[in-house]
């Protein structure tokens, strides 16, 4: 197995050419499934990155959005024009209007409780969170990732606004 990092707010110093944007997004290769987490906001600085790393967007299987703030799935509609062939993993609490421009472009499945995406790769399932807007409490649900491996668990988080102790309970 094999993460790159692809899409974050800083860079990697030794790649100069690679772009910096809000949000995160990073690759993951397993022996069954080629599995991209999160699209950034961005999707042309996204497509650029994937190309300077020696990243073929056509091998890619399935995407898997951890929530639906526009720093985590900005990238998608950029993705999907160009490669139709994806299947998608979005949260069941993304709205109507966002789950049925995805559904227009891929193969899309709702989340809300645990799910083997390949073997030894899992969704957490939808974990309630929140963050603070204009001093207001927003409620969000968010899925992370579960890459179980020989040395042990390896949890792949968006924004994680329901809390590292929250997912990694649910990990367990």
């Amino acid at each position: 197995m094999k993460i790159t990092i692809i899409y974050d707010n800083e860079i990697a110093k030794n790649i100069k050419e690679l772009k910096a944007g809000w949000g995160f997004s990073c690759f993951i290769q397993t022996k069954e499934k080629n599995i991209l987490f999160d699209t950034g906001w961005d999707g042309d600085m996204l497509i650029s990155n994937m190309q300077i790393l020696g990243i073929d967007l056509q091998e890619i299987d399935s995407i898997i959005l951890s929530h639906s703030h526009w720093d985590h799935c900005g990238g998608l509609a950029r993705l999907l024009n160009l490669n139709t062939n994806l299947e998608t993993y979005i949260p069941q609490s993304f709205s109507k209007q966002q789950k049925e421009e995805i559904k227009k472009r891929s193969n899309t499945y709702e989340i809300s409780k645990s799910r083997e995406i390949c073997p030894k790769v899992y969704t957490t399932g939808e974990i309630e969170g929140s963050f603070i807007k204009d001093k207001t409490k927003i409620l969000i649900k968010e899925q992370s990732l579960i890459i179980s491996t020989i040395k042990g668990l390896i949890i792949i988080a968006g924004c994680a606004h329901s809390g590292i102790d929250k997912i990694l309970d649910s990990a367990n």
